[in-house]
């Protein structure tokens, strides 16, 4: 099956609304998805196909008949579907004539089961959390609604397009999902539906979130040579958080221990986290030498996640074989990249099948380093400050001490039977201590 997306958004953390073209523009209105997440100022826009609330049909551009979401955004009403609802909600009231309901009550509903494209859906789960389900192309409605009941407790889970309406543009690193998409910045669509973390102009944002992806595990033992990677990998992933948590940053492992823990599961648990930042940590194989991290190629956050890494890991002692990128048939080629929401990044720390190279990783506190810099690198990227332990100068040798010059006089009368409590050489002598000696020594 092709890749699947759930991304998941809690109004307590997201501002969370709708933006249309008004009905009856003079000029075609439909815009990019670029174009939207900029002129809306949101961290994502998605292509919002429920349109028309009316249920009466659409006009050519497809945009919202009577009630726009525009005219209700104007006049300052956080409006639902239908336009009535005073946060976002999820309702059939508010599907557009002739929209499918995926899934509602956790229960998948009757869906085509033959034809594939990219799908797009949008729903509310039990605990109130929005989510948006998309997939490349290659997916049956069926199989999208199947794959996300399986994974979440759904209220309500509406079908909304598919091809071309498939579509997600994140401003943080210009990252665009578009299975069948029109231009470079995403098909030209008249409504969005838009999401911006709370507090984003210069207000407290409290803890940054940061998830770790551990690769392989369980019956996935990852690469074997000198080392066994699923081992390592969470060695290197558990310093990481370790380091992390100890600077107030709040951490999700995809896995604590070891257990199957497939890529997809990752992606899921990683976009239902909504962290500001993902790493996968990972080990190498194939005979290579040195560090790689793989970033999206479309740049950004997640580019400039990579290189502090990198800069960090080569501090340790590792020879680095760059920043990279790699290019898939539909975007970004690892799925960790391409369809977490947040910034990512995978990390490949050695080469657990080259003697020397795995060697660099081959104790406890070798693999526990490749992790502090890993976590070093998140800091440096989230803007936070760590203490860096001071350098040590190199011991100086120690002169041995020069004998005092009255060291001498003080043996000699020792040696004669003078009684002297101690040496006390450069203290002031008074009268009476001087009559003292004399009468000692005086015969």
């Amino acid at each position: 099956m092709s890749s699947i997306r759930c991304d998941i958004y809690d109004p307590k953390e997201y501002d969370i609304w709708f933006a249309a073209t008004p009905y009856g523009s003079p000029a075609y209105p439909a815009k990019t998805l670029k174009t939207w997440a900029s002129e809306e100022q949101a961290d994502v826009v998605y292509n919002l196909c429920l349109f028309n609330m009316t249920g009466s049909g659409s006009d050519r551009y497809g945009v919202i008949r009577g009630r726009t979401l525009q005219y209700l955004k104007a006049k300052g009403v956080d409006c639902g579907y239908g336009g009535t609802s005073e946060k976002l909600t999820v309702s059939p009231g508010n599907v557009v004539a002739g929209v499918k309901v995926a899934v509602k009550d956790n229960v998948v509903r009757a869906l085509d089961k033959t034809t594939r494209r990219s799908r797009n859906m949008i729903g509310e789960l039990a605990d109130g959390r929005i989510i948006v389900v998309q997939s490349s192309d290659g997916c049956t409605e069926d199989e999208v609604a199947r794959y996300a009941a399986g994974r979440y407790t759904i209220d309500l889970l509406l079908v909304q397009d598919a091809g071309g309406s498939t579509g997600m543009y994140r401003a943080g690193d210009g990252y665009l999902f578009a299975p069948e998409r029109e231009g470079a910045n995403g098909r030209p669509v008249c409504s969005v539906v838009c999401m911006r973390k709370k507090n984003k102009e210069g207000k407290p944002m409290g803890k940054k979130k940061v998830f770790i992806g551990v690769g392989h595990g369980g019956s996935d033992s990852g690469a074997v040579g000198y080392l066994v990677e699923k081992d390592i990998n969470l060695t290197m992933a558990t310093a990481c958080r370790d380091f992390l948590t100890a600077y107030g940053v709040d951490v999700c492992m995809s896995r604590t221990k070891d257990e199957n823990d497939t890529v997809s599961q990752e992606v899921a648990e990683c976009n239902a986290y909504a962290p500001d930042l993902a790493v996968d940590i990972h080990n190498n194989s194939g005979g290579g030498d040195g560090f790689e991290v793989f970033h999206t190629i479309h740049g950004g956050t997640g580019k400039t996640l990579a290189q502090n890494i990198e800069k960090q890991v080569k501090a340790i002692g590792q020879n680095s074989r760059g920043v990279k990128t790699r290019q898939g048939t539909s975007g970004d080629y690892y799925a960790f990249i391409r369809e977490t929401v947040a910034p990512a990044v995978i990390c490949e720390g050695v080469f657990v099948d080259t003697k020397a190279d795995a060697a660099q990783a081959d104790t406890l506190a070798e693999q526990q380093a490749f992790g502090v810099a890993y976590a070093k690198g998140i800091l440096d990227t989230l803007g936070l400050a760590y203490d860096e332990p001071e350098e040590k100068p190199d011991d100086e040798p120690v002169e041995p001490e020069k004998e005092h010059w009255a060291q001498k006089h003080f043996d000699s009368l020792k040696a004669k039977g003078v009684e002297i409590e101690d040496t006390r050489f450069d203290d002031p002598i008074t009268r009476s201590e001087v009559f003292a000696l004399l009468d000692r020594i005086v015969k």
